[in-house]
């Protein structure tokens, strides 16, 4: 007789299809989601960012992100095991909806992992916004990061009604930063134009002070059609 077979570990076999969720605002009591998707974002900024501000500088907390889930302005893409369920029916999901619960959203759940986030609000009544992006580098090359934004844009053209969707991207004024000039290829492939070129400081002043090189905010437009 062969050996017994074995469930491998989240991540370690197959690839997991990546799913994405907003959940309900309950999960913001969530204090294992909430450290989770705090220490996900600021570790993924501080990489990214890293040479434009201080070495003490966070993105966000774990009070911003309890606020941001509360206000449901945050979808989240996971890998799950299981039949996961959401409340939102966005036709961007990758997941079906039912009527059962949530999927736990717990750091240490085998069943489901959260690897990625992305925060949607609305802009203006025709415009939708996402910001905040932050994908797991372990779980790279799996296409999260494009599927939170097309997510995104799903979500604010068949929800929200906007006819169009904006992002900015901090860059340095004396210096070509690696990670932001891929990044904004990245965005000019997905359909994305520069519209605007902001002075950071005086769009963000409470952020300024944190900078350690003059920033520039390019605003990137997209039309979102039917």
């Amino acid at each position: 007789m062969g050996a017994p077979e074995t469930t491998p570990p989240l991540g370690k076999a197959e690839p997991q299809p990546v799913q994405i969720t907003i959940p309900d605002a309950s999960v913001a009591e969530n204090a294992a989601l909430v450290a989770r998707l705090t220490d996900l974002i600021n570790t993924v900024y501080t990489e990214t960012e890293e040479g434009l501000f201080a070495p003490s500088y966070r993105r966000t907390s774990r009070d911003e992100v309890r606020q941001l889930l509360l206000r449901r302005e945050l979808a989240l893409a996971y890998l799950s095991r299981v039949s996961p369920s959401h409340s939102d029916t966005s036709p961007a999901t990758t997941t079906t909806s039912t009527t059962s619960p949530n999927p736990p959203f717990t750091d240490t759940d085998t069943d489901t992992l959260v690897i990625g986030c992305i925060r949607i609000h609305s802009l203006s009544p025709t415009h939708g916004d996402f910001g905040m992006l932050a994908c797991d580098a372990a779980y790279r090359g799996l296409g999260a990061g494009r599927a939170l934004v097309r997510f995104a844009e799903a979500h604010c053209r068949a929800v929200l009604g906007k006819t169009a969707m904006q992002c900015e991207l901090l860059v340095a004024r004396a210096f070509e930063h690696p990670f932001k000039a891929r990044n904004q290829a990245w965005y000019e492939r997905m359909g994305y134009r520069v519209v605007g070129r902001l002075d950071f400081a005086r769009e963000y002043p409470d952020l300024a002070g944190h900078l350690v090189t003059e920033g520039e905010l390019r605003v990137f437009e997209k039309a979102l059609l039917p």
